[in-house]
Formats: structure tokens, sequence, C-alpha cells
């Protein structure tokens, strides 16, 4: 293990969700269903092929693009993702099969003549219920080894290989740092996975052990420190921005809009090793660089993840700073003591602006909506919170809503493949299962498409030289999301969130267990 380890707050980023998007499924030359979106021909994934059947020959260099309804961003991302015929990356097909490799043999551990070994590591949300935090995102194990079978039996594995899947549970309240490095471990030294995957959210120390002690490439849900990317070279992959990015694209809107010009600015952050330094290099240099201060204070973990230590404290020195505007940096636990505090000590709605990124997954509807559950006031303090971030939070809110096609695509697999009697939409109440299942299937086919690229018979270098290059690719919600080499951090744009409150949107979602209060404003722009 590296010398240097950091114990990270353990659930604050444990709710990294897809939230369905709107957007539809069509190659350029296809005739459009007027309702759906679809292609009229191909709305729904050919679940029952024949694994028998001979496969069609793949040809990568046959232009295949995708006509985005959405059309800005949207579109343009399109324009840069030539699908061809490649077996990972259709829309009509999660996969398809494909030539097995001749003469395959093995070129290092976990590549076998019949096997390429990967690694899933299961954050165990529902420890979380304990706590009072609801987390209704269905059965991602189930969602993993799901996609995983239909990819060997349906399309004949990658090149012949099947995927050969290894498993571990990390814990996210009790002994995270030992319950994590020892995740890393089995997937790494033990299953010897040439990739390693994890959608239930996973920090720490255990980042660094994957990507620079196991030196295995880790695609992971939540953004990453600036830090620990460096040091995982470009094997630390993060479906999300990275903590001092998302920062970064917040300031810059703000200054260039003036809203900060004469304001009174504040941050309250944890003492979780490695978030003061990030709320540095992110937030509180570029806007001195800007012309503005910022008052910082900081709470106490005390080695716990329950960061609430000298909460009355902090927020009385935000109240003698005259703060008018608040910087939302603070985890799950953290975000409603802090701001039920300060509606204790007589801040009044309207008294404080509030932003957020997603630093401490403060965009994903689960975390925030704790604030809301903290108390009246504190929702009411709360209301008008304005969130820049990636995520297509709120848009399956919207009227006419029509979900992604990769998402339904996804959706319509696992529902008609799983043993478990489990069925998810796009509408299900107070349900993030959904979006679950479409980041599962998402990075499934990212890393089938990887070791595709990588070619016959790939080392494990082969597959992380793969990866990084792999271009635009399939994420939730089919927003813009590319991976390149020094381009770690997968989102392309993003759009402003507000947080409403109380939640009384026409389709709130909200089942009596979570609140639902952030809306998407629709405004993407490139993520810069």
């Amino acid at each position: 293990m590296a010398t240097r380890r950091y114990r990270w707050l353990a659930l604050l980023l444990a709710f990294s969700f897809f939230a369905a998007a709107c957007g539809g499924e069509v190659s350029e030359d296809a005739d459009l269903d007027a309702d759906t979106g679809n292609p009229d021909d191909s709305a729904d994934p050919d679940l029952d092929a024949d694994p028998d059947a001979d496969p069609d020959p793949v040809v990568d260099d046959e232009p295949n693009f995708h006509t985005d309804p959405r059309g800005g961003v949207f579109q343009e991302f399109q324009s840069t993702f030539d699908r061809g015929n490649h077996p990972f990356t259709q829309l009509d097909n999660y996969c398809l099969p494909h030539d097995e490799a001749v003469d395959r043999i093995a070129t290092d551990d976990g590549i076998s003549e019949d096997e390429i070994n990967i690694g899933h590591i299961r954050s165990t949300l529902e420890d979380a219920e304990a706590f009072g935090m609801f987390v209704p995102v269905g059965d991602p194990k189930d969602m993993v080894e799901v996609f995983v079978d239909y990819i060997n039996t349906e399309c004949g594995g990658v090149r012949g290989r099947q995927l050969n899947l290894g498993y571990a549970e990390a814990a996210i309240i009790a002994d995270t740092e030992t319950s994590r490095n020892a995740a890393c471990l089995s997937v790494t030294e033990d299953h010897h996975s040439v990739i390693v995957m994890n959608v239930t959210g996973f920090s720490g120390t255990a980042n660094l052990c994957i990507v620079e002690d196991q030196e295995t490439p880790f695609i992971s849900t939540q953004g990453q420190n600036a830090e620990f990317t460096a040091a995982g070279g470009d094997r630390l992959l993060s479906v999300s921005l990275g903590l001092e990015r998302s920062m970064r694209v917040l300031v810059d809107d703000l200054v260039t809009s003036g809203a900060l010009d004469g304001k009174s600015l504040g941050a309250i952050v944890q003492d979780t090793p490695g978030h003061a330094d990030s709320l540095d290099v992110g937030l509180v240099q570029p806007l001195r660089d800007a012309g503005f201060e910022v008052t910082v204070a900081v709470v106490a973990c005390n080695g716990s993840s329950i960061c609430t230590g000298g909460v009355p404290e902090v927020v009385t020195e935000m109240k003698d700073a005259n703060v008018d505007v608040f910087f939302n940096v603070m985890g799950v636990f953290t975000a409603p003591a802090v701001i039920g505090e300060m509606a204790n000590q007589g801040f009044a709605p309207g008294d404080i602006q509030f932003y957020a990124t997603d630093f401490q997954s403060q965009a994903a509807e689960l975390v925030s909506a704790q604030i809301a559950n903290t108390s009246d006031a504190a929702g009411q303090l709360y209301n008008g919170a304005i969130i820049v971030n990636h995520r297509a939070t709120g848009e399956n809110r919207v009227a006419d809503h029509t979900p992604a096609a990769f998402d339904e695509m996804c959706s319509e697999l696992y529902n008609a493949n799983n043993g478990i009697g489990a069925s998810h939409a796009w509408n299900d109440l107070g349900d993030s299962a959904y979006g679950m299942n479409a980041s599962v299937c998402a990075q499934l086919r990212l890393i089938s498409r990887a070791i595709y690229d990588a070619g016959e018979n790939p080392t494990p270098a082969d597959i992380e030289t793969a990866l990084i290059n792999i271009g635009p690719w399939d994420v939730g919600a089919m927003l813009p999301a590319s991976f390149a080499p020094g381009k770690t951090e997968s989102p392309d744009a993003i759009q402003t969130l507000d947080f409403t409150y109380p939640c009384d949107q026409a389709l709130p979602f909200d089942n009596g267990e979570v609140k639902i209060c952030i809306t998407g404003r629709g405004d993407w722009r490139p993520a810069g």
C-alpha cells in the first residue's frame, strides 16, 4: 500500500445515481416514430438473439451517427460519435454477436484463452437505512450479473472470451477504510481483474489501492480530487466531474454573470482530509483571482462518517461575517445539520443565496433531499439554491418527457432477463433503480468495448490504453461524455439545476419517504 492514506467521508458521495432524461434513439437516416422518437422498426432491443447463429461481420468503418432530437450540445456530441457496426456501440442492440479471436492465448493474470476477468465492488448502501437514508436503487449486484450474463450468452463474450466477474462488498458506515481496501485487494490481487467498476459510490484510499498500488483501471461514478487523479495516471476514470473542476465551472458562471458582485461569500467544509485542499484549489483561489474573498469555516468529523462537530460555532462564524452567498460543499449528514442550525440562528428565507455543485453529491436528489427532510425551516431557507452540474436531475419530471433510447434499451434488457422479478421504469414513484440500471448498463458496455478495442490477444496494458482512448461513449440519459488521454472526467456538458421547496412539481416522485426538490433548467452548454 502507498504510505499516504486518507480517511474520506463514507457516505457523502455514495449516492451517485443517473436520473432519466429526455432523448430518443435513431440513426441519421432512420424514420422516426412521432411519439417515441425511436426508429419505427427498432424500438425494442433484440432480447432473443440466437447465440448459435452465424454473426454478421463487424465493419468498423461504416458510418453510423445518431441524431439526437434535443439538438444543441447533444447533437454536437453525437456528431463526434461514429458507431460504425461495432458490437458494443449500437442503440438497437446492447451488444452484437461477433467473430471470435483466432489462436487465443493467455496473455497475463486475468486473461486466459477463454476468459477475461473484471471486478465489481458494491458499496453496501443498505447500511444507510439505519440513519434514515432510504436508498431505492434496486439490486445493483443483480443488475451487473444480468448484463454480464447477457454479454456472455447472447453475444459470445468479447471476441470469444467470457467475462469472468469478481465481486466484493465495501462498507459505507463502519470501518470503511479497512473494508474498502480489502475489497480492492479481493478484486485485484485475488481475482486479477483487468478493469474494476463501481456504481454505488466508492471513496477514500481504496481508489489509490486500485489504480496506483495495483495499477488497475477503475471506473467510478463519483468525482475524484485532483491529487488522486494525478496519482492514478489515466487509470482513475470518473463518470462525474472532478471535485475541483466542478467548482471551477460554477465559479466561471458566477463571475461572468456578476452574480457575486457586492456579496459576502462563505463556505463550510468538513475536516475530511483533502476536502479543504480541493475547496481551496477549485473555489477559494479562483474567486480570489477574480477579486473576491471567501470566509471558510471547518466542521469536525472526529474520525467518523458523520461530520457535525462544532456546527453551532461555524454557523455563528458565517453570521458574524454577514454572509449572504453560501457555497454548499458539505456531505449528506453535514448539510442538513448546518442549514437547520442557520434557521435556528435566525437566517430567514431570502437572506442567503445558496450555490452547489456535485461536490459531496449535492446535485443528487437523494442527498439534497435530506435538507428538506430536516425541517420545514431548513427547506424554506435552502429554497432557491442553484446547482451547476452535469447531471440530468429533474428532466424526468417534464410533462412531455421521453426517456433516452439507451436508458430504455438497458431497462428492457434487465426487466426481461433478471431472475428476481424486478421491473424498473423511468416514472416509478420515489425510485432511482431505473437510473442505477442505466449506470450499470453503461459501465459494462464501456468495459466490453475497451476489451474489444484492445485486440484479439490483449494484455492488461492494451486494455488500459483502449479504455482511456475510448472517446465518446453512452452514459445514462445519453449525456455528452468522453474519455481521452489526460481527460479522465467523462462529462462534456453541464446545466443549471434549481432546488425548490416545497417539492410541488407536477411529477414530484415523492413516495412519502424521499423528497424530490431538484429541477433542471435544460440550459445545457459545454462543460469547459
